[in-house]
């Protein structure tokens, strides 16, 4: 028995004997059918995930993004319409903003309705590990069972401290979903159905991050009109440029139409500025972090086993590593795309080293039982750990007291302050505050501008502020004669006027 792999433009043969398989008979043909694992492995994956999720409910509500979140989706059920201006803060109040999230808010708030906080952190962890359970199932069909285990347990450890109860987790399936569609289409060498429409259309409605689905279309392309006959590259070619097109159009399938592909390029247009917010910075060397473990992991198995990957797709998966690399965001992506990219050369290698054995039959009765206690323990763990974010609940309450009306607040505690019906001056709504803004109060708050920073507070009529205790604009505020630090914990400080603005102008 030979086997022999071709790279490039060419398909992956098999020999057996006298017979030849190509690449798609190999992914079911070649796979052990006495494996009872195999049906199992999804199922022991995605439990695992869920359970690792609600053991950690509080990281799943850390971050404060939720509580915006929850009230947007209140707003719209409330109004019976989505938001076409700022309704939160003091700032930006009136300006155009949508929410590229409708959908996604809508289901927290219901989830919250139902269930308080922990119903949105049981959805988020559902549909993480739904997402899990599609992965492993699509890779089965190229993969044998470890290469798969690996994968998707290294997708788990890399994605776990960033699912949280945000719209952009609620999307992980599809994600997985439209993947495996482009990488069969391109397989089959044909455009994936019209049907797959309807995800992006899903998509665009839950998270705003659908633009990245359409674009992955490009590398699928390519591939596809790579490996096409030159006699039928330019049918290929149209064929997949009027599904690209088809799939802008499903996009806009949204109550904003248009406006839900251009708020994304509002947010790129941030610039340098997003490299200041936390899930938009690059991923730091300096501390261990699971994308570089994983990374470091995969170099070392290609190194020493001599993986290779086509042009195309190595080409696709370095623009994904690049990504995530420069912004720590799109682990997520990469936990969820890059398994594709390699799976099916990753089979016919693994297929030239290895021979598989079957799995005793009765090791899917230790799989079930595995199942059901994994669910029991489950339900136990759930009703432990309720904890909320971070949020400077006392602080806020004092404010209230005092009653503050213009809050300069820290960017962190904007998503709180939505919640408690207070007017924000700054929230994570990056496209709405826009570079200038963003840039200006990064600037005044690190006192790197320490003019401009009283200027900000006369200019906004600022009563009152709530920032973290490490801000350096805290122990300022602590000096100035016209301030009195109203309250003070390890989680926020609050300072107020003792005069408004007002008042403070006129005595000038």
């Amino acid at each position: 028995m030979t086997m022999i792999g071709f790279q490039g433009r060419k398909t992956y043969r098999l020999s057996i004997g006298s017979q030849h398989m190509d690449a798609n008979s190999v992914k079911t043909e070649s796979l052990p059918r006495s494996d009872h694992l195999r049906a199992w492995l999804p199922l022991i994956l995605a439990t695992t995930a869920y359970l690792i999720l609600i053991g950690k409910i509080g990281e799943i509500l850390r971050d404060a993004d939720t509580y915006w979140h929850v009230v947007v989706g209140e707003w719209i059920i409330d109004h019976r319409a989505v938001p076409y201006v700022d309704p939160f803060s003091f700032t930006k109040h009136g300006a155009p903003w949508i929410t590229s999230a409708w959908l996604s808010e809508v289901l927290y708030f219901l989830a919250f309705k139902l269930a308080g906080w922990l119903g949105p952190a049981l959805l988020a962890a559902l549909a993480a590990s739904t997402a899990f359970f599609l992965l492993a199932h699509c890779l089965l069909k190229r993969l044998s069972n470890v290469p798969v285990t690996i994968l998707v347990s290294a997708g788990i450890a890399m994605t776990v401290h960033h699912i949280l109860a945000r719209p952009h987790v609620l999307i992980f399936p599809l994600m997985v979903l439209w993947v495996d569609g482009l990488l069969r289409a391109t397989d089959a060498r044909r455009t994936p159905p019209w049907t797959y429409l309807l995800i992006i259309t899903l998509w665009a409605n839950l998270h705003g991050s659908f633009t990245l689905g359409i674009a992955m279309i490009a590398p699928f392309a390519l591939e596809a009109i790579w490996n096409a006959d030159k006699s039928s590259r330019l049918t290929v070619a149209l064929h997949w440029f009027r599904f690209g097109v088809l799939a802008l159009g499903a996009g806009c399938v949204t109550p904003y139409g248009i406006e839900s592909i251009l708020v994304t390029t509002r947010i790129l247009s941030l610039g340098s500025v997003l490299s200041t917010i936390g899930e938009w910075r690059p991923i730091d060397f300096g501390s261990l972090h699971p994308f570089t473990v994983c990374l470091l992991g995969g170099a070392a198995y290609a190194l020493y086993s001599g993986f290779k990957l086509p042009f195309l797709r190595m080409a696709a998966l370095l623009a994904l590593v690049y990504e995530t690399l420069a912004h720590q965001r799109y682990v997520d992506v990469f936990a969820m795309v890059a398994p594709f990219l390699i799976a099916d050369p990753l089979a016919q290698h693994v297929l030239r080293q290895e021979h598989r054995k079957a799995i005793p039959v009765r090791t899917t009765h230790l799989i079930t039982f595995f199942a059901v206690v994994s669910i029991v323990t489950g339900v136990i763990l759930v009703t432990k750990d309720r904890s909320l974010p971070l949020v400077p609940g006392a602080a806020v309450e004092k404010l209230k007291e005092r009653k503050a009306e213009r809050v300069l607040n820290d960017y962190y505690f904007g998503g709180y302050l939505i919640f408690q019906r207070m007017p924000t001056f700054i929230d994570s709504r990056a496209e709405l505050y826009g570079p200038e803004f963003l840039s200006r109060y990064m600037r005044v708050l690190s006192l790197e501008d320490i003019p401009d920073f009283i200027k900000l507070l006369d200019e906004y009529k600022i009563d009152s502020t709530l920032l973290f205790p490490t801000t350096p604009a805290v122990g300022l505020l602590d000096r100035l004669p016209e301030w009195e630090r109203a309250y003070s914990d390890d989680v926020a400080v609050a300072h107020v006027r003792r005069r408004h603005p007002e008042s403070v102008a006129t005595s000038k």
